[in-house]
């Protein structure tokens, strides 16, 4: 009896164990966004017209929990495998929700992105995220 409860079992294990490397092959080629405690949503984007950068990050907090956003943004340009800090900005909002745009002119030639840092709270517990916009190369 034991013999066959134990085959049992191992039969058991080994379908879960190849259920679920076959879901993980499927989920491989998708997009997977990590779950937030406080946060359900974070953009970053960059947009560059006549040398002059637009920078906008929105957080989108849950509602009921998020109590403050602390947003840091800059504007980076890359040079050779790293990335340079042209401007930053800060920006602090009591609210579920927050949008911070910024500009900057006068840019020289390369390849930029608006990398935000979201310090997301819930009262004096927080949770960090970096998004990076795409790259724009001028």
């Amino acid at each position: 009896m034991k013999k066959l409860l134990s085959l049992i079992l191992c039969l058991i294990l080994s379908i879960s164990c190849f259920a679920f490397t076959t879901n993980a092959a499927v989920i491989e080629n998708e997009t997977v966004s990590p779950m937030y405690n406080y946060t359900s949503a974070v953009t970053s984007t960059l947009s560059i017209s006549s040398k002059t950068a637009t920078c906008k990050s929105t957080i989108v907090g849950k509602t009921g929990v998020t109590t403050k956003i602390v947003i840091t943004q800059r504007l980076q340009k890359k040079n050779d495998d790293s990335w340079n800090n042209v401007q930053t900005w800060t920006k602090t909002v009591n609210a579920v929700n927050a949008t911070f745009t910024n500009t900057k002119s006068s840019l020289a030639t390369g390849t930029y992105r608006t990398r935000t840092i979201a310090k997301v709270y819930k009262g004096t517990a927080y949770e960090t995220i970096y998004k990076n916009s795409t790259t724009v190369t001028i």
